[in-house]
């Protein structure tokens, strides 16, 4: 399996800058897991698609730490949704995650458990 984005199917917005209260909780994942997600200075925020049959797709949204448009690892990301069956419901969900980081507030939302795909 691979474990990197399709980047085929893969649309990333404007990286926002990461707040102090996000800032704390991400170094506290970089203790955790790579110290250096602590350069991070941005969050890039994006939507992932993948086929599941001919012409049915479904979107999960990421968030990657990122130095403005270097993402520090595609294989672990900060935060993975749960898969949508709605590109429209993807984007109007990217689209509130993006205010929350833009409100210092990711680090409150709940983390769901990653699904891995066969």
């Amino acid at each position: 399996m691979n474990n990197y984005p399709n980047l085929r199917e893969f649309y990333e917005k404007v990286p926002i800058l990461i707040g102090e209260n996000d800032r704390a909780a991400l170094k506290n994942k970089a203790q955790e897991d790579d110290a250096a997600l602590e350069s991070s200075t941005h969050w890039l925020i994006a939507m992932e698609g993948s086929e599941k049959q001919r012409n049915v797709y479904h979107w999960k949204v990421l968030i990657y730490p990122s130095q403005t448009k270097v993402i520090h690892c595609y294989k672990s990301p900060y935060y993975a949704s749960q898969h949508f069956t709605s590109i429209y419901e993807a984007i109007e969900y990217s689209n509130e995650l993006s205010q929350k980081a833009r409100e210092d507030l990711l680090s409150t939302i709940e983390k769901p458990a990653l699904q891995r795909e066969a």
